[in-house]
């Protein structure tokens, strides 16, 4: 279609051209071609359509010109980025931890150091559970490990599953973490009581501790976590 135009823009100008020379010779130009009238007539049209007006427009901006659509059709491209953009953004705030969540896990962090870092050794547990038997503690090593001896009572939970099973920890009583490393059930300890608002401490030391304190290891599986 735009070829067609320009072709049409061409062939006019040429006659005009060549009635100007005509008139340049004193020829009379009394003699209207019919088509020459068409095609201006044509060309007029099509650009009335196009612009609204019979002014002509610059060809910058001229809706003959291809690499104008091109470059008007490319800006478009970024606002339609930019607006899913703002779609993902919004959608990530809606999944966005809540205040609650972030609250708790500051108050976790700046009590840390007060709190001696929730260190439970295990002298300082045996006392605490003699006064207070409001205490369950959680094995968060493997089911494999835990099977080959754990500290009597302890749950299994391994620390893959713990925010999917906290739940079944029993409510209202204080808890006891130990794992392979210190650094696991403290792990878990953190997600604890950010997550759950549990009263968590990590049994310093884990088993290795609990049998050279001379506590009893055992192998009787009272509640394992798995899935």
């Amino acid at each position: 279609m735009t070829s067609q135009r320009l072709l049409l823009c061409l062939m006019a100008l040429a006659c005009l051209l060549v009635q100007a020379c005509i008139a340049d010779d004193e020829t009379p130009a009394t003699y209207s071609d019919p088509a020459v009238n068409e095609l201006k007539n044509q060309v007029l049209t099509e650009q009335k359509t196009t612009s609204g007006s019979y002014k002509g427009q610059p060809w910058a901006t001229s809706s003959l010109n291809d690499s104008y659509k091109k470059t008007t059709s490319s800006v478009a491209t970024p606002v339609q980025v930019a607006a899913a953009a703002q779609a993902t953004s919004a959608s990530s705030a809606n999944t966005a931890p809540s205040g609650n969540y972030l609250a708790e896990a500051d108050s976790f962090l700046k009590g840390a150091a007060a709190n001696g870092f929730y260190l439970l050794s295990v002298s300082n547990y045996l006392t605490s559970v003699q006064a207070d038997p409001a205490w369950v503690v959680v094995d968060v090593r493997s089911a494999d490990a835990y099977a080959q001896g754990h500290i009597q009572n302890a749950l299994n939970a391994p620390l893959e599953n713990l925010v999917s099973q906290m739940g079944l920890i029993p409510a209202g009583k204080k808890v006891a973490v130990y794992g392979d490393f210190d650094a696991n059930a403290a792990f878990a300890v953190e997600a604890l009581k950010v997550f759950a608002g549990r009263d968590a401490y990590v049994l310093q030391g884990g088993l290795p501790a609990w049998q050279a304190a001379g506590m009893q290891v055992v192998t009787q599986i009272v509640f394992n976590f798995q899935n």
